[in-house]
C-alpha cells in the first residue's frame, strides 16, 4: 500500500526573474514497509520535498497523497500531521519552555489523549531512543545528541504510519546514529513508510531505496543493500 504518493510536484519560490525552483517535476511513491533514503548536494532539494510530502508546504502544481487523502483537499493538515505523520526536523524545533517528556506529549495531547496515558506513551519512546532519564529536563539543559533523540522521539510517538527524517542522526555519533536508524528500521518493518533525508552513505546503507535529487530534479533512484543490524 502506497503511504505517500508526489505525482509531477514543482515548488517555485518567488516570482520572475528572482523565482528559485526548489523542485521540478518530482514524482515518488513511498509504501507500508519501505525506508527511502533521499541524498543530494546542498539546495538540490532535499528538504523541500520533506515539507511537501508532510503538509507543510504546498506545491506551485502536482500532487501529493497521503493514503488516499489529496492534501490540496485536506481543511486540517495539523490534525493528519498528529495523527500520521512524525518530523524529525533539521533544526529540531523543540519547545524550549517545555521538557523532553512534555514535547514528546504535545503532540498526543493535542490530539485528545489525557496527560496520563500521554505521558506513559511519550515515557516508552523515550525509552526507545535511552533518553527517558532526562525526561524532566528542558532542552536547553541537554546536549545536542540528546536534543536530537527527544525530536525523533516526538515523532515516533502514537500511531504514525509515514516518519519523516531530515538528517536524524547529524548530531549523533555513530553508535548512536546506528541505533536511531535500528529504530526507524523497526518502524518500517512494523509497517510504517520512512523518507530519510541523509548525506551519509552508511545511513543510506539501511533504506530500501535510495533517491538522488540534483537541481530540484530525481537524477537516479536506486536499491540499497540493508545495513546489518
Amino acid at each position: 500500500m502506497t503511504v505517500v504518493r508526489l505525482a509531477e510536484v514543482a515548488r517555485v519560490h518567488g516570482e520572475g526573474a528572482t523565482a528559485v525552483h526548489a523542485l521540478k517535476g518530482v514524482s515518488l511513491e513511498v509504501d507500508a514497509g519501505e525506508l527511502v533514503a533521499v541524498m543530494g548536494p546542498s539546495g538540490s532539494g532535499k528538504s523541500t520535498l520533506l515539507n511537501l510530502a508532510g503538509g507543510l508546504d504546498r506545491p506551485t502544481s502536482g500532487t501529493v497523497h497521503i493514503g488516499e487523502q489529496d492534501l490540496a483537499a485536506v481543511r486540517d493538515l495539523a490534525a493528519l500531521r498528529r495523527r500520521g505523520v512524525g518530523y524529525v526536523f533539521q533544526d529540531l524545533n523543540l519547545i524550549t519552555s517545555l521538557t523532553a517528556a512534555e514535547n514528546v506529549m504535545l503532540p498526543r495531547e493535542l490530539d485528545g489523549v489525557r496527560a496520563r496515558l500521554a505521558r506513559e506513551e511519550a515515557m516508552a519512546v523515550l525509552a526507545e531512543v535511552d533518553v527517558d532519564d532526562l525526561a524532566d529536563r528542558f532542552p536547553d539543559e541537554l546536549s545536542g545528541g540528546q536534543r536530537q533523540r527527544v525530536a525523533i522521539a516526538r515523532a515516533l510517538v502514537g500511531e504514525r504510519r509515514l516518519l519523516l527524517a531530515d538528517e536524524p542522526t547529524g548530531a549523533l555519533d555513530t553508535r548512536t546514529g546506528d541505533e536511531i536508524m535500528r529504530l526507524l528500521r523497526a518502524r518500517c518493518d512494523a509497517g510504517a513508510a520512512v523518507l530519510l533525508v541523509t548525506h551519509e552513505p552508511r545511513y543510506a546503507a539501511w533504506a530500501d531505496r535510495v533517491v538522488f535529487l540534483r537541481d530540484g530534479m530525481i537524477a537516479d533512484s536506486a536499491s540499497a543493500p540493508l545495513a546489518s543490524a
